[in-house]
């Protein structure tokens, strides 16, 4: 069996072939190196099916030679373990730190200590009347004591006014976000789908093809999703990955995910509604932006809750003080803590006798700085609360009480952006592009192509002087 003439030309011809393919892997590669969900793309050569297809011995060839080399496929450089990893890390990052913006904004509100402060205009309160007792015919006092009260009430209801408005904004963030996951499952849907069809193709028998580009695209998009909500992730054999929103038996599948999802308050707790079915969103979401802000509003929830129960027990025990007087309107009748619009310096009475110089009920209003109350309010969990102290303790343990937590998650935070920033390193020390690694391929390719070109020119030179020889 002899070995066909133009055989070598064929050698050094897949030689320039899969080197040219191989720089164009590298080209993408450095192309995409900042792009979003790309993992770099390896070439995978294999060396070409021999000459003479079945081995023996023979006048000319003895076994087999080789034919060359083919690009046998590219693939894409990823660790499904270090992806899972860093998307769990992503969702624990982005829910401590939405939460800690929210309690920064609530901090920034209750705007403790400060000239405009809740506990600054509830001493300025105590001190007009502490002014009274002293003079309590003095009708400037009786205007002071009146006006310190309104100022009060309207430090407490711009507070809570704030709140609310903050809190309505959360929720407004909350729906704007599912609505965002919707997209990204329709998104990802419609990428499995051609993904599918590609490993269908690839079984049937037809070239075996890599979606490598969806696959990037199916990793980006779960890359947003995993930033929005803690995600339940199983990796298919057919290269897609099933995904569902949150965990446990409630979690959301990407089917229900496509149809959209609203969230609604109930009670000051977030109520998560997919098709007919509303739950608590807490048992469905524990990660991702979601999860913080329902945090946030929930500890919103409690504290004005607590504001509440905080003015209502003050306007009682200010009315109370004062002889049963209504001095303040409490939010449990009805309304907001305000100074009762019949309470002016004709009607205010410092004492039981109603005489100039009788101050008794002036002290007890007086004493009521220093006499320990009980508070019962629903904190953000939905768990009843109970706590006691003097009107400056508990409004200060409610302060304190927000700084620590808001310390916490902060310190939450740093934690999962140091564990964030381990995952991802991890992650990119397998898919991500080094620019100086690709420039090496891209060296050791062109010299190989150069190597086949001259393999081909050397060939024809031979080649060419054959023919000189049978011509002449």
């Amino acid at each position: 069996m002899g070995i066909p003439t133009f055989s070598p030309l064929y050698v050094g011809l897949s030689g320039l072939q899969a080197m040219q393919e191989a720089q164009s892997v590298v080209g993408n590669n450095i192309d995409n190196a900042n792009t979003p969900g790309y993992a770099q793309e390896s070439v995978n050569f294999v060396e070409a099916s021999p000459y003479p297809p079945i081995p023996g011995p023979g006048p000319f060839v003895g076994g087999q030679f080789g034919q060359g080399v083919l690009v046998q496929s590219v693939t894409r450089q990823d660790d499904w373990f270090y992806d899972e990893q860093d998307w769990a890390n992503q969702s624990s990052y982005q829910m401590y730190t939405t939460y800690s913006t929210v309690l920064t904004q609530v901090e920034g509100i209750v705007n403790e200590p400060s000239s405009t402060s809740l506990q600054n205009a509830l001493d300025q309160f105590f001190s007009a009347w502490q002014t009274l007792s002293t003079d309590p015919s003095n009708t400037g006092a009786k205007q002071a004591v009146i006006s310190q009260g309104q100022v009060l009430a309207q430090t407490f209801n711009m507070v809570s006014s704030q709140l609310q408005s903050t809190q309505q904004d959360v929720l407004n963030q909350v729906n704007s976000q599912f609505q965002q996951l919707q997209q990204y499952a329709q998104q990802l849907s419609s990428v499995q789908t051609q993904i599918q069809k590609i490993a269908q193709q690839n079984v049937s028998g037809s070239p075996v093809s890599n979606p490598n580009t969806l696959l990037d695209e199916q990793s980006a998009i779960i890359d947003k999703m995993s930033q929005l909500a803690n995600l339940t992730l199983s990796q298919n054999a057919d290269g897609t990955i099933s995904v569902s929103v949150g965990s446990g038996p409630q979690a959301i599948s990407m089917a229900q995910m496509e149809t959209g999802a609203t969230v609604s308050d109930a009670g000051g707790q977030l109520q998560l509604t997919v098709g007919s079915q509303t739950v608590p969103l807490s048992s469905v979401v524990q990660g991702g932006q979601i999860a913080g802000n329902a945090q946030g509003y929930g500890e919103i929830s409690g504290l004005l809750n607590q504001l509440t129960q905080y003015e209502d027990a003050l306007a009682s025990q200010v009315n109370a003080a004062l002889g049963n007087q209504t001095f303040f309107d409490a939010p449990s009748s009805g309304g907001s803590f305000a100074v009762d619009a019949g309470m002016t310096v004709a009607t205010l009475q410092t004492g039981p006798s109603g005489a100039s110089g009788d101050n008794r009920y002036a002290l007890n209003v007086v004493n009521l700085q220093t006499t320990p109350t009980s508070l019962s309010w629903v904190d953000g969990t939905g768990s009843t609360q109970t706590e006691s102290g003097t009107f400056d303790q508990l409004l200060g343990s409610m302060v304190s009480q927000l700084g620590t937590l808001a310390a916490g998650v902060s310190q939450n935070a740093t934690t999962a952006n140091a564990l964030l920033q381990q995952s991802t390193q991890l992650r990119q020390s397998v898919s991500s592009v080094s620019i100086d690694e690709q420039a090496t391929y891209m060296i050791a390719f062109q010299n190989a192509y150069a190597a086949a070109a001259k393999y081909i020119a050397t060939f024809q030179t031979m080649l060419n002087s054959l023919m000189n020889m049978v011509q002449s």
